[in-house]
Order: structure tokens, then sequence, then C-alpha cells
């Protein structure tokens, strides 16, 4: 499900209440709002399907064992769920210790600890850590900065090009797979050990995102925008 950002909110997909673009059903990744939060209420499909099994088993469901989802090729890549994560508060003292100079993260900086938590998150479990791809990079780097320019955030840019677009623009062949997130307010999250911290644990939870970063890849690309406001756009582009 890949859902374009229309201003800061959404709408609750059963009563259309305006929601927060981070009150998405952990499922699904469908925005609810308290009275539908419950999968029930909202008919989850996340919650019946193969994918949540990531909840009960984090490990299971990838390539090459029981289940696994074979990947496709660069014509039909797998693409992650928008995780779009609002950070409202953060502790003033928090914000008095360690803030980013100027009160923005460094977009290098930050891509560089992503690239980090990764590998990280896939030691941990045993599997090998994905070597950084400069091709994979400007990739990533280019749909994060087009997202910042154009205010969106989605797999499909505003003039319909998609993931594979991408990577045939950039001469990339592969068998891939695109996460993206975003944070409409970066400065708030401290300093970019932080934001890397959050992205990679968004990416966790989340059933779609978390198949990417765990999945059966030996390369991968981040690149990281801030934009005008202080929102941070993150895309990992893996093979």
């Amino acid at each position: 499900m890949n859902r374009a950002r229309s201003g800061r909110v959404a709408e609750c997909v059963v009563c259309g209440e305006p929601v927060p673009v981070s009150d998405a059903c952990p499922h699904c990744a469908e925005p609810v709002c308290t009275t539908h939060r419950k999968p029930a209420a909202h008919d989850c499909p996340g919650v019946e399907s193969d994918s949540a099994r990531w909840y009960t088993d984090p490990d299971a469901g990838r390539e090459g064992e029981p289940g696994g989802t074979p990947l496709s090729d660069p014509r039909r890549l797998t693409v992650g769920v928008v995780a779009a994560v609002v950070v409202a508060v953060v502790v003033a003292a928090l914000l008095a210790v360690g803030s980013p100079a100027g009160g923005e993260v460094d977009p290098s900086r930050t891509a560089a600890l992503v690239v980090e938590e990764v590998n990280d998150a896939r030691t941990e479990r045993g599997l090998a850590p994905l070597s950084r791809n400069e091709s994979l990079a400007r990739v990533a780097s280019a749909h994060s900065a087009d997202m910042a320019a154009r205010d969106y955030v989605n797999h499909t840019a505003p003039n319909g090009s998609g993931v594979a677009d991408r990577y045939e623009r950039f001469g990339i062949d592969c068998f891939g797979s695109e996460n993206i997130y975003y944070t409409p307010n970066g400065a708030l999250l401290v300093d970019e050990r932080t934001v890397a911290e959050r992205v990679v644990s968004a990416w966790l939870a989340s059933p779609g995102h978390r198949e990417t970063l765990l999945g059966n890849y030996t390369r991968q690309g981040i690149g990281v925008a801030v934009d005008d406001d202080g929102g941070v756009y993150v895309t990992q582009n893996v093979c």
C-alpha cells in the first residue's frame, strides 16, 4: 500500500476522521482512528496474511525458508509500505543536549548511520551485512530529494514513475526492493544517531519494510534529504 501524503494528516479508512499520519495499523499500515484501531474494527487484512507472522516469528518468511516470499525482478520490485513517523513532542532537556548544530540533521552523516543501523539489525539476526553500493545510494538520494522538493511520501512519484523506473534510469539491473521513511521535524529527534535508530526501528516494526531490510540481498544504498521545515526523508534501495 503506497500512499501519497496530503498535508500532515490522513483519513481513517473506516469513517474518514482526520488522523495523524503516524496513526497507522501496525499490521496493514492503513490510517485508522482510535475507534477503529483494533484489527476487527477495520477488517484488517494484515492480521490474517502471511506478513503478520513477522510479529510472532520475527525472522520467519525470508527467502529460502518455508513460506518465504520470492524476490521479484526490476520490473516488479517489492516495495515496503510507507512509514510516515511524526514526532510530536520531545522533552526540552533532550533538545538541550546533543542537538545538531543549527537544529538540522546532516543528511550525509544520517545516511552513514542508517547503513550502520541496518547492518547491526541484520548481524544481530545472523544475516550478512549489506555492502554500500554507490549506484543504489544515488537512486536513494535522488528519490529522497525528490520527495522533499515536491512534498510527497510515496514509492511512486507525482509523474507516475516508480521504483523500477528509477533503477532503470540509473542503469541498475538486479532483484531489488525499496524502503522509505518520513518524519516532519527531524530536528526534534535530537541528533543524527537518534534519527538513524528510529528509522530502522520503524522499518523493523513494519512487516513490508522488515522483509526488505532482512531480505536475501547483498547491497544497499541509503539516501537522506531534509526539507526547508526540517522534515527528514530517508530511502533505502537494495539489490
